[in-house]
């Protein structure tokens, strides 16, 4: 969607075009409704600075990009990302919550490229060792992928320390995968991380809500979520269901190529047997 790639191409925008970005994000149900020049007077810059953003986005007439704007602005999950207010019923809540979620997933799925999937989980699958770095819930994201991974019997692990990140990373070598999650792309630790980890000669991947960011810069492989921090915001929705759908993704392709379900078979066995509470019959 527009909006999905305004939220991922915006730190890469002029000081104008950032202008341009935020008042159509604000005002995505009127802008279809402006010439260039009234929308240019509007948000205070030059209609050149208009036509240049809508250019960046992929659109070779303003007209065109109005037109799509308009058709998602119609749209009934355009006011899922309206924030959340007091006045909102316990049943609004609940919806934008959700829908929320599924908008980021259709949009994110928009933003994939499926053959930067395939070669991602075919060098994951040859890897001697993956290591996913993140902190905070992108820390949580990449504990569960690693878990994942070594069901495929993969040497996986994951760091949410900063200093653990970059000791970790000193250490893989050609033949290793680094994987790093940061919805910003710009958490620090992550992205020194996986520089140092591409300078070992380590294949990096990286997933961020941003395209334009520092993370995509440091990795050989990028995926981007798209979760509008303009709406709801993170204290009730995140990009975490966005970066756990692309690692599951990474998962299921993995093992696929890899052909070692029946390891994760054994696995899923093992804990039933030994962790699982049976219950007595009557």
């Amino acid at each position: 969607s527009i909006l999905a790639n305004i939220q991922a191409m915006t730190p890469k925008f002029s000081r104008a075009e950032k202008r341009v970005a935020d008042y159509v994000t604000r005002h995505p149900g009127t802008v279809p409704f402006q010439s260039v020049q009234e929308m240019a007077r509007g948000v205070g810059v030059s209609v050149a600075s208009v036509i240049r953003m809508s250019r960046r986005l992929g659109f070779a007439r303003f007209k065109d990009f109005k037109i799509e704007l308009a058709q998602e602005a119609s749209s009934p999950v355009s006011a899922i990302y309206a924030a959340i207010g007091t006045g909102d019923s316990d049943a609004i809540v609940v919806q934008k919550v959700f829908g929320g979620n599924v908008q980021s997933l259709q949009d994110t799925l928009g933003l994939l490229n499926v053959e930067d999937c395939s070669r991602a989980a075919r060098i994951i699958n040859g890897a001697r060792r993956v290591v996913c770095f993140g902190i905070g819930t992108s820390g949580n994201v990449g504990r569960d992928a690693a878990l994942r991974f070594s069901h495929l019997d993969i040497l996986a692990a994951a760091y949410a320390e900063p200093y653990d990140m970059l000791i970790q990373a000193a250490r893989l070598r050609k033949s290793d995968v680094a994987i790093g999650i940061s919805h910003s792309g710009r958490s620090a630790s992550t992205v020194e991380a996986l520089r140092l980890a591409r300078g070992n000669g380590a294949v990096t991947m990286g997933i961020s809500n941003f395209m334009q960011s520092e993370m995509h810069a440091a990795c050989d492989l990028f995926f981007c979520t798209a979760f509008p921090d303009r709406g709801v915001k993170s204290a009730a929705l995140s990009a975490v269901a966005a970066q756990t759908c692309l690692m599951d993704t990474l998962y299921v392709l993995t093992a696929r190529y890899g052909k070692r379900t029946s390891g994760v078979e054994r696995i899923n066995q093992l804990i039933e047997e030994r962790f699982r509470i049976r219950g007595r019959r009557r």
